[in-house]
């Protein structure tokens, strides 16, 4: 049985660890977090102190972590887990970050004689528990043969987009659109509602119409019953996202009319205290502005 290290066990993580462990691999796990690490050891995993304990053990790496900043901390800091991995190891990062911080992992690596995947996913924690997330790849094409599994045991849709930072791209690129989809669908159905036309049957129009997306199913509940605690991704993850794909349309130069408007509206939000919200709640900034509310 093949050793595998997870480093950051939260929503994502917690699924990827799951899924290795049913594929029979020994999962050696770090997180910073005691119920986290506790959690791990009762599924099964092999609970280690350091990332920098993790790369001692295993040669694969699956790392899931909140921002660039934690990233590059966890892989060259001073307990980090370039400090022991051994030549010829893969790191999988499922993180979101910036591509320039993908490209100086990916870097350091080579030195190393490792390879570095940024690797981000899409599918959230339902996706990742059951093993189907969408995977986006960036690194080194001629090792692609020899990964395959590794993905495949986490994830069902896995993309390769080319050189390091490539997938950070499209994944900051996929999320501006499900914001800006995920604002609209909150400004049409506070329209509807006022209107007098119930949101409910507004939304099942576009459901069968050309305006169908999927947004529209996975965040649509929260945002026709008015749930939005109930977490899927959070305000806050989006709000980071966009961030960094504002950073990156400014480096491309290339204007961000429609997202920088829409990240605006997830900054008041976030202003509002709602960034522990799912990522939906977005739409109450529409709805308070237009004194009225989508939930019937």
């Amino acid at each position: 049985m093949e050793a595998i290290g997870v480093i950051g066990i939260g929503a994502m993580g917690k699924g990827m660890v799951c899924n290795l462990l049913q594929k029979g691999y020994h999962v050696y796990a770090y997180d910073p977090s005691p119920a986290a690490k506790a959690w791990a050891k009762e599924k099964g995993a092999i609970v280690v102190e350091s990332p920098q304990a993790v790369g001692s053990v295993a040669r694969v790496v699956f790392t899931s972590l909140p921002g660039p900043a934690i990233v590059e901390e966890v892989m060259l800091g001073a307990d980090g887990l370039y400090l022991s991995l051994g030549e010829g190891s893969f790191v999988f990062d499922t993180s979101t970050i910036d591509p320039a911080t993908a490209k100086r992992l990916n870097q350091h690596g080579v030195e190393k004689g490792i390879y570095y995947y940024d690797c981000p996913v899409s599918g959230g924690p339902a996706g990742s528990v059951a093993g189907t997330l969408t995977i986006m790849v960036g690194g080194d094409e001629t090792k692609l043969p020899e990964i395959m599994d590794y993905l495949r045991a986490i994830g069902k849709e896995i993309f390769y987009l080319g050189e390091s930072g490539s997938a950070q791209v499209a994944k900051l690129c996929h999320n501006s659109v499900v914001a800006v989809i995920t604002a609209a669908l909150g400004e049409a159905f506070s329209v509807g509602a006022k209107a007098g036309v119930d949101p409910h049957k507004l939304a099942a129009v576009m459901d069968k119409g050309s305006a169908h997306n999927r947004v529209l199913s996975v965040f649509g509940p929260n945002i026709l019953y008015g749930t939005y605690e109930n977490t899927v991704f959070s305000l806050d993850h989006m709000h980071k996202d966009l961030q960094l794909y504002a950073q990156t349309a400014r480096e491309q130069q290339v204007p961000v009319l429609v997202g920088g408007t829409v990240a605006q509206m997830y900054e008041a939000a976030k202003a509002q205290g709602k960034g522990s919200w799912d990522s939906s709640a977005v739409c109450t900034v529409t709805e308070e502005l237009a004194h009225t509310t989508i939930a019937r």
